[in-house]
């Protein structure tokens, strides 16, 4: 089986776009959430996750059903990232984990099956990044 997407933030790209704008913007959320196109929002995200500023794509969520294949690469991970929720099932694993933790196993652990799994996965948005 591996690694299925059971679920992800809806709109993940103007959920992230406009938490970033939020930080350093006097508009309503309302205004926010229209004003921007998905070039502007897109152009947005590269520049502040191009800067080292992970914290914005921490409001975009992803949830696996992982099998039990994995389970000691998923202990390792827990130790370093504790941002990763996983609940064991039957089978295997359901494991949810924000884009932040998804990059930073990306740069930290890229050997890890998993890592290279869940890599599949990452939003269009993200995959371009000198950081990657």
């Amino acid at each position: 089986m591996g690694i299925t997407l059971l679920s992800h933030t809806e709109n993940m790209l103007k959920t992230v776009a406009t938490a970033a704008r939020v930080c350093y913007s006097g508009l309503p959320l309302d205004e926010l959430l229209c004003r921007y196109s998905e070039e502007d929002d897109r152009s947005l995200i590269e520049r502040v996750v191009g800067m080292g500023h992970l914290s914005v794509v921490e409001h975009g969520v992803m949830t696996f059903k992982v099998d039990s294949s994995y389970r000691e690469e998923l202990f390792k991970i827990m130790i370093d990232k504790p941002f990763l929720k996983i609940s064991e099932t039957d089978d295997g694993f359901i494991v949810s984990l924000n884009l932040r933790t998804m990059v930073e196993l990306m740069t930290e652990k890229p050997e890890l099956k998993f890592t290279q799994e869940i890599s599949k996965f990452l939003p269009d948005f993200l995959s371009n990044l000198p950081t990657l």
